[in-house]
């Protein structure tokens, strides 16, 4: 989940500064692979331990589906031809979106600190 942090967050802030490029749609991909596998550990760890923080599956799998749509929305104004309103929506949603996967990040590490008392 932290290099899904890492990558996440270069790719927001990167393509604020920049624009999109094919780089940072690498690093959003990249960024949404490292999200999809840690919450498929921690899946996997709900079920093997039986603790499941339901607010905080429910805000993570919203959040992995908002990463989703914000990395096809980076595909399609990367490569559409005109792709000039796509891209002014991302810009427009991608500080929202990041907002929203980072409350599903810090959620889980809160979660998962009241497991150690």
């Amino acid at each position: 989940m932290n290099l899904a942090l890492v990558f996440y967050s270069w790719a927001v802030f990167g393509t604020r500064g920049k624009g999109l490029r094919r780089k940072y749609l690498c690093i959003f991909a990249i960024g949404l692979i490292c999200d999809y596998l840690g919450t498929r550990e921690m899946n996997l760890y709900g079920n093997a331990t039986g603790y499941w923080p339901r607010d905080h599956y429910l805000i993570g799998l919203a959040s992995l589906g908002g990463m989703a749509v914000h990395f096809l929305l980076a595909l399609v104004a990367t490569f559409a031809t005109k792709g000039a309103a796509i891209s002014r929506f991302f810009h427009r949603v991608s500080l929202g979106i990041y907002v929203c996967w980072l409350v599903s990040f810090f959620s889980g590490a809160i979660a998962g600190i009241r497991t150690l008392r």
